[in-house]
């Protein structure tokens, strides 16, 4: 046996798992040990998106944790993550690794040792009718996508990798992307789909179906479609449709998406195909989880959490916004400073559970009280500000008597039967008068409220910038 033929056995029977990636987290290469505890062919390792193949909270650490010390220590040691395996199962893993960026692309090796109590040496034998050009067709497709979802931070971004990728692997007529918002919305975020000028997203009755049952939806013929799905056949027809195939985006175990690929020819969609078309989701799922993930982010970091408002932060860039269009068009801006009378009589009354109440209930009647356009946010405190573009005085002291007539309202749960008034504060921007920031604009809108206040409260005091 030759040096060379001993450190290859070496490398692919070490009792630790070792692999090279790209900073992006794509696999590069992988040994057998590693393959074998994941339970994954080699062929469909190569490709992947590292964190697809970890447990849910181990693709977090990974993503926030584990990258960026790499990154800024160039060596980690013994991160403990998570493995999915093939089989629904999990193994405990130590990773140490290194970040490699001597040569023309930086990559980063690693061990992964095993930290459970017994060792599992399974893996998914591969199709004997799998030929070497399909494989290298696949691992290509698999590469691709993982390069093109891997830095997608919009669902626009992820839907075009997501669509590319799947027009490569099945040659479809087109391809329609489908994510399931957190309210339960469907969106179409890249592609195209049949039927979009008489039967909405929610109703494609295909799609529908594989969203619920959560297994691929396969119409191999034009009789396949009849069959299965009569009402939408004719459409179908006059479209051209004659087999489609619609594959679930699954991540741990809940429905996020779809993949739908529509042929305008019966197609075969046999096993690889399918197979295929699974590993797409399933590299797609992770990232979609994370886009999710990131736009929550966003969005906590811009609204408060008691009452779901715009928080100051989202409130002064909205105003910053108002305030710019109204220097480029000429319009107005005016700012609504609102403190509520009788609020700390409450929280001293009925304590803070009731005062949380009270700030929830009064979000409620601005956001149902104010104008198309007009945006509350909770200031803090008990204290708010909606901010009105394209008002004059008049109409903003309408605004402001609507609000002080819906707040007043007697209140519900803990408080039931009491009630708070609103101080406000408004002033008024017009682009004759100069420029002036954010800030001064609300502390303007600050002092006409106590001024409010020191009137005899439940009132409201407009001032011009």
């Amino acid at each position: 046996m030759t040096l060379e033929d001993v450190s290859r056995a070496l490398f692919q029977h070490a009792p630790a798992g070792l692999l090279a990636m790209s900073t992006d987290g794509v696999i590069r290469s992988a040994n057998d040990t590693f393959c074998d505890w994941a339970g994954y062919p080699h062929d469909d390792v190569v490709g992947r998106y590292f964190p697809s193949l970890l447990s849910r909270g181990s693709k977090l650490i990974f993503s926030t944790r584990f990258m960026p010390l790499l990154q800024t220590q160039r060596t980690l040691n013994e991160m403990m993550l998570t493995l999915s395996t093939s089989t629904g199962g999990t193994r405990d893993v130590l990773v140490s690794s290194v970040l490699h960026d001597a040569g023309a692309e930086p990559v980063i090796y690693a061990a992964v040792l095993d930290a459970g109590v017994r060792l599992k040496y399974e893996r998914d034998l591969l199709d004997a009718r799998r030929t070497a050009e399909t494989a290298v067709a696949r691992v290509r497709i698999l590469q691709e996508a993982a390069a093109g979802l891997a830095p997608a931070t919009t669902l626009a971004a992820f839907g075009r990798a997501l669509r590319v990728s799947a027009e490569t692997a099945t040659d479809a007529a087109f391809v329609s992307v489908i994510v399931v918002n957190p309210g339960g919305r469907l969106d179409l975020v890249s592609g195209t789909r049949p039927l979009a000028d008489t039967v909405a997203l929610a109703d494609l009755l295909p799609v529908q179906q594989c969203l619920a049952e959560g297994r691929p939806v396969l119409c191999r013929t034009a009789a396949d479609i009849v069959a299965a799905f009569p009402a939408l056949a004719a459409g179908f027809d006059l479209e051209g449709i004659e087999a489609l195939c619609i594959i679930p985006v699954i991540e741990d175990g809940t429905v996020s998406g779809a993949i739908a690929c529509w042929f305008q020819r019966e197609r075969e969609l046999d096993e690889n195909l399918l197979d295929l078309l699974a590993a797409l989701a399933t590299q797609a799922a992770p990232v979609l989880e994370r886009i999710h993930l990131q736009r929550q982010i966003e969005h906590q970091s811009l609204h408060d959490s008691l009452t779901g408002l715009p928080n100051r932060i989202s409130m002064q860039q909205r105003l910053r916004q108002l305030l710019a269009e109204a220097d480029r068009h000429g319009g107005t801006v005016a700012v609504l400073f609102l403190d509520l009378d009788g609020f700390k009589a409450i929280n001293d009354t009925f304590g803070h559970e009731a005062g949380d109440q009270v700030l929830q209930q009064v979000a409620g009647r601005l956001a149902h009280t104010l104008r198309v356009g007009d945006t509350a946010s909770r200031f803090g405190g008990d204290e708010f500000v909606i901010t009105c573009d394209g008002v004059d005085e008049e109409t903003v002291l309408e605004v402001a008597r609507r609000i002080r007539e819906a707040v007043k309202q007697p209140l519900e749960g803990l408080a039931r039967g009491s009630s708070v008034s609103a101080s406000i504060g408004i002033s008024v921007f017009t682009p004759s008068g100069g420029r002036i920031t954010p800030e001064a604009l609300v502390a303007l809108a600050d002092e006409a409220m106590l001024a409010s206040k020191r009137a005899g409260k439940g009132r409201d005091t407009l001032v011009v910038a």
